[in-house]
């Protein structure tokens, strides 16, 4: 049986109706929304950026012409209502029409081939700009005949008042002798492109023609449409999406972006790239402010020129998480409807089928862990009363919902006691001993979810108790990346479908969803391969050390998944230590690190470096979010340099 939790949903593109199966209504409206109901996705340059597999691409085949007019026809359907609502929102569907006609062009051709040409930057520019607007212009015609049946003859321009004079240059309004000069452009521009031998930059003028800027004279498009007995014409919001614009050579894309944040565009255009084309400084920037502006050019302003959409973690943290833990599960149920087996049965939610419920040790381990805590008791010197009032504490905490499972309470007593230990030491500075010390009974520790969160941690990494498992922890080690909880997802759903196969309970217990997510995290960052990996990987194995060795004090005082530096030094890093800003860019741009900026501890601002969901299966740390451990930027530094 196929699992379509292995294929990302790029690959459902060929088929709008399944791949409008499988799309959540849920990063439409958190991401487009707000910027798609005033207005500011068809007005100015939208920069999308994201890791890979954040949903760049699933995000723009949603806008694409054809795929509107597949949800139109088919919006009773089941998960396809909230989608609908969600594309309303965002003004691409009104009056249950296509408000825009979108067409996407994947930059992963060879378009950063004109980069080699032996003319000047600006020639190079103006012939790839003016291939792609040609592709855009050929497919704006394409998407209306196959989804629509509008044939060109149908079709006109409405464009510019001030472009009347120059309009013969595009074709005129005309929608036929618009589509055969965007045919006739691209058609000699592809010729000069895979030519063995470029032309001489002055002969181009008669190889390619004359200047083609279709983008600089279209403000709609007027359509036919049907409405019962009559036809009527609709002005469509021309759109041009240009994906995976990172491919293209850094000057080159520079170049591009320029062109099309020009104001005096009336098309709706927008640029879909990874941080890896970025300058360090910038990527860094764009990755801790959601409204950075890396464009920079003269007279040009973030929000008012351009509109920059991070699909990635920023602003409120306990918001991001809970926001992709609703766009998970919703996805999810998409995925598992697509598997015969379990939607027969009733079994898509995948939360259903990954049990949650406490697991106690073995009773041989048990038997350690009780040797530990008295071992514990009487080197601390804690009486027999500080600990049945530990313990009574510990039940109180837990609630009396279900029985407090042993291990657990003797988990979070240990802690307890190391932490009373601490705290006595402290409050007892005495060079004789007991004399002078603090009345115990004035020395407090609660049981709480601080011991309780350390106790846990602890019984992992001690006794191998389950610790990865649960929807919610699937859906956080995902680093709200998409593709990575398809990806981290896709043994659990085999082991269910496996079970199921041979006549077994399809939901699976702690012990093999933690095997399982281990495993497979640990799989994931091994097949890690893009620039930086070797350094990305010596910095996520040194934060992650240094996390498991402050997390493994036996008071668990701290238990951490993320490295600190001050946030005046992290300013400057792409300034005072290129390199590492460099390392770091890709850290973040293929998500083994998390940046979370501005985070107030110890009446200091830090910038955190939070470790991804990999590399914490990997390293087995938490997944809980705010520990950290103090460094420097010299400290991080050093993490990037091989060992000798």
């Amino acid at each position: 049986m196929e699992n379509p939790f292995l294929r990302r949903a790029t690959e459902f593109l060929r088929d709008d109706e399944a791949f409008l199966a499988i799309v959540s209504p849920e990063p439409v409206s958190f991401y487009l929304q707000t910027p798609g109901s005033n207005g500011a996705l068809y007005d100015r340059l939208v920069q999308l950026r994201g890791t890979p597999g954040s949903g760049k691409t699933t995000l723009a085949r949603l806008f694409e012409y054809p795929t509107l007019q597949t949800l139109l026809r088919n919006q009773s359907f089941t998960g396809h209502k909230d989608l609908f609502a969600a594309l309303s929102a965002c003004r691409a569907i009104r009056d249950e029409q296509p408000f825009v006609l979108g067409c996407r062009l994947p930059m992963e051709s060879d378009y950063r081939d004109f980069w080699e040409f032996p003319y000047s930057n600006e020639v190079k520019t103006t012939l790839m700009a003016s291939l792609l607007q040609a592709r855009t212009v050929l497919g704006w015609f394409r998407h209306l005949r196959g989804a629509s049946g509008i044939t060109p003859d149908q079709v006109q321009l409405v464009t510019r008042p001030e472009s009347q004079a120059v309009l013969d240059t595009i074709g005129g309004v005309a929608g036929e002798s618009v589509l055969r000069r965007a045919a006739e452009v691209e058609n000699r521009i592809y010729k000069v492109m895979t030519a063995l031998v470029a032309p001489p930059e002055a002969s181009l003028l008669d190889e390619v023609g004359e200047a083609y800027k279709p983008f600089d004279h279209i403000d709609r498009i007027r359509v036919p449409i049907t409405q019962g007995s009559e036809t009527i014409y609709r002005d469509l919001v021309p759109l041009a999406i240009f994906d995976d614009a990172h491919v293209l050579h850094p000057e080159q894309f520079r170049a591009f972006e320029h062109f099309l944040v020009r104001r005096e565009l009336r098309i709706a255009r927008w640029i879909i790239a990874r941080f890896d084309v970025l300058l360090p400084e910038e990527a860094l920037a764009a990755a801790i402010a959601d409204r950075s502006d890396p464009t920079e050019y003269a007279g040009v302003t973030s929000g008012r020129d351009t509109e920059p959409i991070l699909l990635q973690s920023s602003g409120r943290r306990r918001k991001q998480r809970e926001r992709f833990r609703a766009l998970a599960k919703d996805m999810a149920t998409r995925y598992l409807r697509r598997m015969p087996l379990l939607n027969e049965k009733g079994l898509t939610v995948l939360g259903n089928l990954l049990r949650e419920d406490e697991v106690g040790l073995t009773p041989g381990k048990l038997r350690e862990l009780e040797d530990r805590v008295s071992a514990t008791q009487k080197r601390l010197r804690i009486p027999a009363a500080q600990r049945e009032n530990f313990e009574k504490q510990v039940g109180e905490f837990w609630g009396d919902k279900t029985p407090v499972p042993r291990d657990v309470v003797l988990g979070m007593t240990h802690v307890m006691m190391h932490r009373f230990g601490v705290r006595r030491r402290r409050s007892s500075p005495s060079l004789f001993g007991d004399e002078g010390e603090e009345p115990e009974a004035s020395i407090t520790v609660a049981a709480n979810s601080s011991v309780y969160e350390a106790a846990v941690f602890q019984l992992f990494r001690d006794f191998d108790h389950p610790y990865y498992f649960g929807i919610d922890n699937l859906c956080d080690a995902s680093s709200e990346n998409a593709e990575l909880f398809l990806r981290l997802s896709a043994d659990l759903v085999e082991a269910v479908a496996t079970q199921l196969a041979r006549s077994k309970a399809p939901s699976l217990t702690p012990s093999m969803q933690h095997k399982l997510l281990r495993e497979r995290g640990a799989w994931i960052m091994d097949k890690w391969d893009y620039p930086q990996v070797s350094s990305v990987r010596r910095v996520v194995k040194s934060i992650a050390d240094l996390c498991l060795k402050k997390s493994m004090e036996p008071n668990g005082a701290v238990i951490a998944n993320a490295f600190g530096i001050h946030q005046s030094e992290f300013d400057t890093l792409a300034a005072t230590a290129p390199e590492t800003a460099r390392t770091l860019q890709f850290a973040v741009a293929y998500n083994a690190i998390t940046l979370v900026p501005n985070h107030s501890c110890k009446n200091k601002e830090w910038c955190l470096l939070e470790l991804g969901g990999v590399g914490l299966l990997k390293y087995g740390l938490t997944l809980k979010r705010g520990g950290f451990i103090e460094g420097t930027a010299e400290q991080l530094g050093k993490f990037t340099k091989e060992v000798s």
